[in-house]
């Protein structure tokens, strides 16, 4: 969703539809109040939120293909496919696919106020050179926090097995041993999900800065 839109947002937009669904409504046509309402509400709503997708309809299409390959190919393949895997089924070349993702983040990310989210960040972004030396940044807080929202959507989305060694192994600094003793795994298998976890995390959060 837009991180423009909020709740109250969507509420608004909402009213506005089932008002618009009460001007409208032609109890002839047979259909009930209810799915005729519904049905505006839901339009008004995706209506609302293309308006603010800056991502052209055709290109989110593609992302959703790629989406779909990659679930694919992850269950056959038992891991992260490689962007080049990805490409192939898709019959894209390795430049179009790497496109589409750097059009998709970008749009989603780039920010006056965007921090290099590496440990050995200088603290240098589009917002300081804009400014003078010395002053506070006041999106420094909003920036981390949008990354940290990042990085657990993306923890999120990982296979249950996965986010749990993530979660164990990085949050609550257990030993791979301990991790192992907890799922019922060998400490060698634990360590590979942690690797595997990691790559997919890294591919989640791929940024141009790669």
């Amino acid at each position: 969703m837009p991180a423009t839109l909020s709740r109250e947002d969507f509420f608004s937009v909402g009213v506005m539809g089932l008002m618009h669904a009460a001007a409208m409504f032609d109890p002839t046509r047979g259909a009930s109040f209810k799915t005729f309402a519904y049905t505006a509400i839901r339009g008004a709503i995706l209506d609302e939120i293309r308006k603010h997708d800056p991502v052209p309809r055709s290109r989110r299409d593609r992302l959703r293909q790629i989406e779909r390959a990659t679930g694919a190919l992850q269950a056959r393949l038992d891991r992260m496919p490689t962007l080049e895997e990805i490409a192939e089924t898709l019959g894209v070349s390795s430049e179009e696919l790497d496109a589409d993702l750097l059009a998709l983040h970008t749009c989603r990310t780039i920010s006056l106020d965007d921090q290099k989210p590496s440990a050995d960040d200088d603290g240098s972004s589009m917002a300081t050179s804009l400014i003078a030396h010395g002053v506070p940044d006041p999106g420094e807080e909003v920036s981390r926090n949008e990354q940290v929202e990042r990085l657990a959507k993306a923890i999120a989305d990982l296979p249950e097995v996965d986010r749990n060694v993530i979660v164990l192994y990085h949050y609550e600094n257990l030993f791979l041993k301990e991790i192992g003793e907890i799922l019922g795994l060998t400490e060698s298998r634990i360590s590979q999900i942690l690797t595997r976890a990691t790559a997919r995390l890294r591919l989640k959060m791929k940024d141009r800065d790669e």
